[in-house]
């Protein structure tokens, strides 16, 4: 602001202040016309003012001016600690030295002053925030030992700290700057652990900051908003009497405010910063940078005027407190770390330049100097500089001119050293640099951003930094309605143990283009009064081939919710326009969906276990849709008799005598079919969601076709739902398991661990979603049909509770799909397409280049020559313990892998480990783009209906076949027992392979099915027009509920255009079927096609 600005603004200010209310915004009406940042400006100050005046001249009622009278003397105990003495009094109460009694230790008390006892709100709030501060364990912060009250009046236990406050000992003089750049690093390092733990000082001062006799410091007060009396009109030290951390309040004293603190605003870690700049700032000049000649004059300061530079200081501190004592937030320091970096770099070029200067201008020995330079090499060995191994010894008297000779020695030697080390510092940040590339190459982000900050702090204007930086970070805006909620981000970086970063507090709403790493966190928004939101968030570069997508910044917008208004339990959805963005699209409806809140959990036994203890299995106004069989209602008693547990009582179907499972209390329930999910529901005052009502609040739209879409955002290539989801195919986990996963509301496990029963009927029963723990990645985006009686140990639930009732919010029956109609293709187009697939069986230089042993089998990976002069991987998993040759099982894994979600072993032994414990051997090749062969950088997977797309097909067929010639070359295996096995899209890629490949003795084709989508593909990659081509024997294994290949409209069409010979096998299920259906359904189809295994 410029001297003429800020001189309008204190003219009109000061006639302003004079004037009455009504006078004055006439006044101001005149005055400031048409200029909305004059008017703002000055009424800025005038509220500062008043809300100081008020304190001053309107004391509470009830209390006397005058200083009360200590509460306790000498002897007095409270709780455990005998008092000794007074040690001081002020606004925030007495403080007393005392005896702690049990641990024989002396302690201060600090006794909560007599206003705030009457304010039993503030009181509350007083001692809340205490306890929160009370969890602070740092060595530069007071330890609170205790909290509690006693004889109607609060008070807290504290560390007793020997020592002056830092504002006694700038009185005595300004400190020397290496001094004050100690304290501040610090002071910095308590506040860097406060603002972890989401605590903001707000009043970060001299005074609040002992100094011991070995210089340790330590910062008082955290947590407690200060009330602190006026003592004049002209202390540099004046402070406002606030109530306690009353929202909205002035807070701090006046000369350490930052600007938003003067305006009433609620305050970040940023505040403290600058409250620590201004500190700096002190014991280096003797003085606060902002004068004035009255508390209002020094707020105005603050607010409009630049730091006075009473003096030179070096180029680095000088910018380290510009930073610090921005008026903007955002152009300040983001946290306690930014700062003590830049402290310690400049403290320890001082140390260095101070060091050198002292042997320069003293009659320092050569021994002296050689010790100190070998000091100071061992504290920095990257610092080649070459030293003798021998000093001269010392006669017993020296000339000044040896002494003027070492002295020049000490220069020139020490010169020399500071500016290696300058050197090495830039060596250093240059290897930081490289590291940085290496990090971002490997898409470790956190890592990469935070040596790149330290990078940063020495090679500020580097352009590879500069190049760097928008790929490893990211800028994050936060707006919530209401403003003012404080913002914390937690990082999904698990360590090597598997625990997770404590969250951090990085500022409050609004929050504007905060710069942070790259990545998937936890975001936290908080503020009193309402509920706390939680979501996460993803800045990972999406990639298409092998190259980054520019995405744009991260934008969260939120409405809060009063804590009042919440249910327990629940998230908050806002309502709106809402179509179905799911892969099958079950409805092309758009339905207005009112604001509602969904289960943060899915509903766990301990829950249900309610609903049967308050006996809802009896309550007949529970179960309001009627329960039909066979498609025929059937009344609630007769329907009993089909919800029983093991022992023959009303509860999910795998309880034994009404009880879960021991340790299973928050686990999701289950066995459980649609009526009882809809009974328990009306029991709790709610409603099953709809199936729009549960995507959005699953993934609020979010869709690319190139990309698999989860809760959190879009999964790539090489990433696993480990944190995030539960497909790990061994059972359900706790519902509140997963917090990585979180939806855009702040659902869990929305994706995986249980597939949950919807609120809308369809053509074969009721609507499932989500995907379950025993289902592919994938599942997430598709839905299922579910008979209302069906039930198993995959499927859950959760509720909804809506905002308007009145309206059925997209409850509408899903309509069947047409089951459409395919023609067998004729043997001449075959024909044609065949050659297409013709390939040169050139040698195939076949290698073991690694071999891994476990108690069941042995696995060699293997590379050969594949198609288009690639080289191809395979593995090779033989049983132990049978007898050679094996048959062998040529497994093509189903979708996950083909997109990177899931490596090729890690499908093997998922699906078909049982398969090698049994005797046969498997086999499988790893194709291009698969994680362990992905696509060079830039590739785009072309659109499957052109040419480029078939020639990626015909490469894929051929290296699958390249691996059945490498089986032939195998002795070790009978090259005439060798079976095909497909798990979904595997299965769908073997319609083309094993029409096109005759040396399989028999097929199995699991969860398979022919899509629409098939139809446009090119002829000779389409399975629709291979399937009626196949002429090995064939078993056909799919779910009646498959929620991927619905039995209707994609698997019987499917089997209807197979030839003989054939065989289908169905199951109650879904895509994915159990472990102990599958392993003896194939098994027996294998010894009857491919003869027993010998043994």
């Amino acid at each position: 602001m410029n001297q003429e600005k800020w001189r309008e603004i204190s003219r009109i200010f000061h006639l302003a202040l004079e004037m009455g209310a009504a006078e004055r915004r006439a006044f101001l009406d005149e005055r400031c016309a048409g200029d909305a940042g004059l008017r703002r400006e000055i009424e800025n100050l005038l509220n500062a003012s008043e809300t100081e005046d008020s304190f001053i001249d309107s004391p509470k009622p009830g209390l006397a001016a005058a200083e009360p009278k200590p509460k306790l003397k000498p002897d007095d105990r409270i709780g455990s600690f005998e008092i000794v003495r007074m040690l001081g009094a002020g606004g925030m109460g007495e403080v007393y030295l005392a005896k702690d009694l049990r641990l024989n230790r002396l302690v201060a008390v600090k006794i909560l002053p007599s206003d705030v006892e009457i304010d039993t709100t503030a009181r509350r709030r007083f001692l809340r925030e205490a306890q929160a501060a009370a969890a602070l364990e740092h060595p530069n912060i007071c330890t609170t030992h205790e909290i509690g009250e006693q004889d109607g009046f609060g008070f807290i236990v504290m560390q007793y700290v020997e020592g002056e406050t830092l504002a006694a000992r700038i009185k005595a003089g300004a400190l020397r700057p290496l001094a004050a750049l100690e304290i501040a690093i610090q002071i910095a390092r308590a506040l860097g652990e406060a603002h972890a733990s989401g605590i903001v000082h707000r009043d970060i001062k001299p005074a609040n900051i002992i100094v011991s006799a070995n210089n340790q410091v330590k910062v008082l007060d955290f947590g407690l908003a200060k009330r602190v009396i006026i003592d004049s009109p002209d202390s540099e030290t004046s402070s406002f009497k606030t109530i306690l951390s009353q929202p909205g309040m002035i807070m701090g004293t006046v000369s350490y405010m930052s600007p938003e603190q003067i305006r009433g605003q609620e305050t970040d870690p940023r505040s403290d910063l600058w409250s620590l700049g201004v500190c700096l700032y002190e014991m280096l000049f003797g003085k606060t940078p902002f004068g004035g000649e009255s508390p209002v004059e020094r707020l105005a300061a603050i607010l409009y005027r630049e730091p006075e530079k009473p003096g030179p200081i070096p180029d680095e501190l000088q910018r380290i407190l510009d930073r610090a004592l921005s008026k903007e937030p955002e152009n300040r320091y983001q946290t306690a770390r930014e700062m003590i970096a830049d402290l310690r770099h400049l403290k320890q070029e001082m140390e260095f330049a101070e060091q050198l200067q002292i042997h320069a201008t003293t009659g320092t020995s050569d021994k002296e100097i050689h010790e100190t330079l070998a000091q100071f090499l061992s504290d920095n060995p990257a610092i080649a500089i070459h030293t003798t191994s021998q000093t001269p010894a010392a006669g017993p008297r020296k000339s000044r001119k040896n002494y003027l000779f070492y002295a020049l020695v000490a220069v020139v030697l020490g010169v020399g050293a500071f500016f290696w080390w300058k050197s090495h510092r830039l060596e250093r940040a240059r290897a930081d640099l490289k590291k940085v590339e290496e990090l971002a190459r490997a898409e470790k982000n956190f890592e990469a951003y935070d040596l790149a900050l330290e990078a940063a702090a020495v090679l500020p204007d580097d352009e590879t930094l500069a190049k760097i930086l928008p790929t490893v970070s990211d800028s994050l805006s936060v707006n919530s309605e209401p403003a003012g909620a404080k913002v914390y981000l937690r990082r999904f970086q698990p360590d090597k143990d598997g625990k997770f970063p404590d969250r951090l507090l990085v500022g409050q709403t609004p929050l504007q283009d905060l710069r942070i790493a790259r990545g998937n966190y936890i975001l936290q928004i908080e503020k009193d009064g309402y509920a706390p939101f939680e979501r996460t968030i993803s800045g990972t570069l999406p990639r298409i081939g092998g190259s980054f997508i520019e995405t744009p910044p991260l934008k969260i917008e939120t409405r809060l919710v009063e804590l009042d208004k919440m249910p327990a339990r629940m998230v908050f959805v806002p309502g709106g326009e809402y179509s179905l963005v799911n892969w099958s699209r079950s409805t092309e409806s758009k339905v207005r969906l009112d604001d509602y809140f969904i289960d943060k959990y899915e509903v766990t036994n301990a829950e249900f276990k309610e609903f049967i203890t308050a006996g809802g299995y009896w309550k007949k106004e529970y179960w309001k849709v009627p329960i039909t069989k066979d498609g025929k209602p059937i009344p609630l008693d007769e329907a009993l008799l089909l919800f029983k547990d093991k022992t023959g009582l009303p509860a999910p179907r795998s309880w034994t005598n009404q009880n879960y499972a021991d340790g299973k209390a928050d686990f999701p329930v289950t066995d459980i079919t649609w009526y009882e999910a809809a009974a328990y529901a009306e029991f709790r005052g709610k409603s099953l969601p709809t199936i729009f009502q549960w995507e959005k609040a699953a993934r609020d739209g979010t869709f690319d076709p190139r990309y698999n879409a989860m809760p959190w955002g879009f999964i790539r290539q090489g990433e696993t739902t480990d944190n995030r989801a539960n497909f790990r195919g061994v059972g359900t986990v706790p519902a509140n398991a997963n917090e990585f996963g979180m939806s855009p509301f702040g659902a869990y496990n929305m994706a995986g661990n249980v597939s949950e029963w919807n609120l809308n009927q369809s053509s074969e029963g009721f609507i499932t979603s989500g995907g379950a723990w025993n289902d592919l990645t994938y599942s997430f985006g598709d839905h299922g049909e579910y008979p209302g009686l069906f039930a198993e140990n995959r499927i859950g639930f959760r509720c909804v509770l809506n905002t308007n009732p009145s309206n059925d919010q997209g409850a509408e029956k899903i309509p069947p799909a047409a089951t459409p109609e395919y023609r067998p293709s004729s043997d001449a187009d075959f024909k044609t397409w065949l050659t297409h697939y013709e390939y040169d069986k050139k040698p195939l230089n076949a290698k073991t280049v690694e071999t891994t042993e476990t108690d069941a089998w042995t696995r060699e990976k293997v590379t050969f020559a594949g198609e288009g002069g690639e080289q191809a991987i395979a593995y090779l998993y033989l049983p132990k313990n049978y007898p050679r040759p094996l048959q062998v099982i040529h497994y093509v894994p189903p979708g996950d892998v083909v997109r990177g979600l899931r490596s090729l072993p890690d499908s093997i032994e998922m699906f078909v480990a049982p398969f090698i414990k049994s005797g046969r051997a498997v086999f499988a090749v790893v194709l291009k783009g698969y994680v362990e062969r992905v696509f060079p950088p830039g590739y785009v997977l072309p659109d499957n209906s052109t040419v480029e797309f078939r020639k990626q097909m015909v490469n894929w067929i051929t290296d699958l076949r390249r691996g059945v010639d490498y089986l032939e070359t195998r002795d070790d295996l009978q090259k005439d027992r060798i079976g095909f096995l497909g798990i979904s899209n595997g299965a769908n890629v073997g319609l083309v392979l094993t029409a096109v490949e005759t040396r399989y003795k028999t097929l199995v084709f699991e969860s398979a099915g022919l899509e629409k989508d098939f139809l446009t593909r090119t002829p000779e990659t389409s399975p629709i027009k291979f399937a009626s081509q196949i002429r090995t024997p064939k078993l056909v294994i799919n779910g009646r509920y498959d929620e991927t290949f619905p039995l209707n409209t994609d698997a019987k069409p499917l089997f209807k255009l197979l030839r003989e010979p054939k065989k289908i096998i169905l199951y109650d299920g879904g895509h994915i079927p159990t472990v102990e259906f599958f392993v003896p359904t194939v098994n027996n189809w294998l010894d009857e096609t491919l003869g027993p295994v010998a043994k």
